[in-house]
């Protein structure tokens, strides 16, 4: 095995192990940017501020309306086990 193969061996099996959790993050990314959240709607535990995370935690959140005590409202759910996130309900005039 020559030394010139041997280096690009190496720097081909680097890429390959870069390339993988990049195309992970990215499908991620664009997966939970065509759900169609508003970024402060992607607030799961609100908190006041969305993160990065939140922002890729979109890609397993579904959104449902549900009924609460007469009210509509809309119900935050994961796909996978239909757990509820959050709800939010309009705020009632006084």
């Amino acid at each position: 095995m020559s030394a010139r193969f041997g280096k690009w061996l190496i720097v081909t099996t680097i890429a390959a192990l870069l390339a993988i959790p990049a195309f992970f993050f990215l499908s991620r990314a664009i997966t939970a940017w065509r759900q169609g959240y508003d970024w402060a709607e992607m607030d799961w535990d609100d908190k006041g501020h969305t993160s990065m995370t939140d922002f890729l935690r979109a890609a397993d959140v579904g959104k449902r309306p549900v009924d609460v005590n007469g009210q509509s409202c809309v119900e935050y759910f994961i796909y996978r086990d239909g757990i509820t996130v959050k709800i939010v309900c309009p705020q009632r005039r006084s």
